[in-house]
């Protein structure tokens, strides 16, 4: 009954830079439901495990919603409560991910390479904290400032949605994309982080994460469920271009090999004339 199909193209500016792809994909499915799941990485020298942050997020997220769809009481507890079901979900991301972030560092100590890059930004956050001082104004640096700096290193966001036959619900922390298909052929972004609108994320990283997670959900038959990092909502000029989009993929998807073959190629394109951004998209349908 269900379907995924997710990929992940590295920026073109990251090939230039000789940087690693930040961004993670991936879908679920199942005879009784799917899932889907992106993450992207924030790259930033500050930042400088965010693509194992983003893999790990993307881990967490498919087994953790895996585990709690299969419960056989799942459906009901949900329909009765959805808002607490989702809350709790938000909270359990959050929990795992950071325990699986703390556990990875533990096992992959910091290298020389990575501690002399560190000094160098420190060097320049310090300059900037000292000039901010003596201007009389703050540095700007957000809600993450105030993390641990070993949990910053792996800061990313985490998009991912799910469907059943008879329920649907997506979960957003961070910039990127959500966006509906519904049984009336109506394509729409239910829910998006506030945020990302003043030209900052919310991320897994920030001190009080749990706070800026935002959730969807519709006991309504649900045809098609996308996600997708801000490398591909960045390389449109407009929301309408951005949705008129997700419409030409859903007129292709019951193919996924052919589906799959395009969205590479044009995330390629996009990312050399565009974004210059790394792109992932997950996307999960009904056949």
């Amino acid at each position: 009954m269900f379907r995924g199909i997710n990929t992940t193209v590295i920026g073109d500016s990251h090939v230039k830079k000789g940087k690693v792809c930040q961004d993670s994909s991936g879908t679920v499915v199942s005879d009784e439901y799917a899932i889907a799941a992106v993450a992207d990485g924030h790259g930033s020298a500050r930042h400088f495990r965010s693509d194992v942050g983003s893999r790990i997020a993307v881990k967490i997220t498919c087994g953790l919603l895996s585990r709690y769809l299969d419960r056989m009481d799942f459906r009901e507890r949900f329909k009765t409560n959805p808002d607490f079901i989702l809350s709790q979900l938000e909270k359990q991301i959050l929990m795992k991910w950071t325990e699986a972030v703390e556990e990875y560092h533990r096992e992959h100590p910091v290298t020389e390479a990575e501690k002399e890059e560190l000094k160098q930004v420190e060097s320049k956050r310090t300059g900037r904290r000292r000039r901010s001082s003596e201007s009389g104004s703050g540095d700007g640096n957000g809600a993450a400032g105030d993390r641990s700096e070993v949990i910053a290193a792996y800061g990313t966001t985490i998009l991912a949605a799910a469907m059943t036959r008879d329920l649907a619900f997506g979960i957003v922390l961070g910039d990127g994309g959500f966006v509906v298909l519904d049984d009336a052929d109506r394509i729409f972004i239910p829910v998006e982080d506030p945020n990302a609108r003043a030209n900052y994320t919310s991320s897994l990283c920030n001190t009080n994460a749990i706070r800026y997670f935002e959730h969807w959900h519709s006991m309504e038959k649900i045809r098609a469920l996308f996600v997708s990092t801000d490398g591909l909502y960045k390389s449109f000029a407009s929301e309408e271009d951005f949705l008129r989009y997700h419409g030409l993929i859903a007129r292709m998807y019951e193919d996924p090999e052919r589906t799959l073959t395009s969205l590479n190629h044009n995330f390629e394109k996009r990312t050399r004339e565009g974004s210059g951004d790394d792109i992932s998209m997950a996307l999960i349908y009904r056949e």
